[in-house]
């Protein structure tokens, strides 16, 4: 089994990148952000909200880490254990992280680390405008500080992995994966050399 997670900033391509891979037969499986039932008071009010929702974005995305292991097939994510903890970083208290932090650390006992990590890097303004584009209703309070704390606390994040844990930086901000042809294959390639997988797809 090998595990694939992407991680990167809100509206950085994450969902876009796995459904890309999911063409060149890599199992895909996508955050339900929805079934969240915390997300939207979230965004109403990030400070009394952002424990149960962090908490429970964690637990979301360990539980279909767990169930995707279970077959020996090798899977994407468009969410990632390391993202969560960025999150963490931003908007949880002391004594609420540390909290968060526990129940992360057993997940990654049980689950292990991922194999490879693709780290979209993309620009705070552009992910705003890419948000605004999109207009999810939730979303509408973001702000350019918000998206650049995220940035910095994932680049943080990413920078203490271990070293086993291979990580593929892509410019999404800059490589159009999402539109155009020969970025897709780009991408595509860089991933399946990372994994050793020898025969590439367009």
């Amino acid at each position: 089994m090998r595990r694939v997670e992407i991680c990167g900033g809100i509206a950085s391509g994450k969902t876009t990148l796995t459904s890309l891979l999911s063409n060149v037969d890599i199992c895909s499986i996508y955050e339900n952000f929805s079934a969240n039932p915390f997300f939207k008071d979230f965004y109403h009010d990030p400070v009394a909200n952002a424990f149960e929702t962090e908490i429970t974005f964690l637990l979301q995305h360990f539980h279909e880490i767990r169930k995707a292991s279970t077959r020996s097939q090798l899977f994407c994510c468009d969410f990632s254990l390391t993202l969560d903890a960025a999150y963490a970083d931003v908007t949880l208290r002391a004594a609420q992280k540390r909290a968060f932090l526990t129940v992360h650390s057993e997940g990654e006992n049980i689950v292990g680390l991922p194999n490879l990590l693709i780290y979209l890097k993309c620009d705070p303004s552009e992910e705003l405008r890419r948000i605004r584009r999109r207009r999810r209703k939730p979303e509408s309070t973001i702000t350019v500080e918000y998206l650049g704390a995220i940035n910095a606390a994932l680049r943080k994040r990413i920078a203490f992995r271990p070293k086993r844990v291979k990580v593929v930086e892509i410019d999404s901000g800059k490589v159009d994966f999402a539109h155009d042809r020969q970025s897709r294959a780009r991408v595509t390639k860089v991933i399946f050399r990372a994994l050793g997988i020898t025969r590439f797809c367009c």
